[in-house]
């Protein structure tokens, strides 16, 4: 539960405040201080003092910044997370081939072991009409066959919502638009019909990498981290490398 601040202030304190330090004064002096205060001017010396304190308080009230650890931040420098200890239900769409499926279900169990609990509750959708990605408070990964035009250099992109530093929801589009897949048998290629390239991707590895940014991991590029922004064709990146692992541990464990 978030803590409320409150502020008090009452004229009458001001008043006594400036009456004590006439008498220190006067102590001091040997004689009467005479106190001359317009209604105005005291008017103007409280507001000055209340916006003065209010400044304060609610600079001490903001959310504390939290160090990165890999994550996105939000504005108040915290990261952004899932929250709660219960599995992330992730819907697996009918739109993804089956022969890529496992994948999933291996990447997801990479991350799991590294943080040694259970993260996801990877669901497959039974419904016979191919659901598409929206706002619509449920998490899926979805096998597009239709990307955009000036994007096409995308194997991948997760949407991730949150509000303040908790993740509301997440979607993971892949792209067999413009990419061929493979899972382990880099003969057997998977992609949209109208998709001719010939080159293949390894598609846990990709996974693994979008399933970081489910996570709320940002990119990066230092000790072959699976979080890095590029991932070539042929390459087997399917192993959670040490700052993965570390970066994870920071929020998760």
């Amino acid at each position: 539960m978030r803590r409320g601040c409150y502020l008090f202030l009452s004229k009458s304190s001001f008043n006594l405040g400036v009456i004590h330090s006439a008498r220190i004064y006067e102590s001091k002096l040997g004689h009467k201080v005479e106190i001359k205060c317009s209604e105005m001017n005291i008017k103007f010396v409280l507001r000055f003092i209340m916006l003065v304190i209010l400044g304060v308080a609610l600079n001490s009230c903001a959310p504390k910044k939290s160090e990165d650890c890999g994550f996105v931040q939000n504005v108040y420098g915290q990261r952004i997370s899932w929250k709660s200890s219960a599995p992330i239900q992730l819907y697996v769409s009918n739109s993804v081939p089956a022969a890529l499926k496992p994948a999933i279900q291996r990447a997801a169990a990479s991350w799991e072991q590294t943080l040694g609990r259970k993260v996801f509750e990877v669901i497959e959708e039974n419904s016979s009409q191919t659901s598409t990605p929206s706002r619509d408070k449920k998490n899926g990964i979805y096998f597009l066959s239709q990307w955009e035009s000036d994007r096409k250099s995308e194997q991948g992109r997760t949407s991730v919502y949150w509000a303040g530093d908790e993740i509301q929801e997440a979607d993971i589009r892949i792209n067999s638009a413009d990419f061929s897949y493979y899972d382990q048998n880099q003969e057997q290629l998977v992609r949209a019909a109208s998709n001719k390239t010939s080159a293949g991707y390894n598609f846990e590895a990709l996974v693994l990498h979008e399933l970081g940014h489910f996570l709320g991991l940002k990119h990066r590029e230092d000790g072959g981290t699976v979080m890095a922004k590029e991932l070539g064709a042929w390459a087997n990146r399917t192993k959670l490398a040490t700052v993965d692992a570390q970066s994870v541990q920071c929020e998760y464990k």
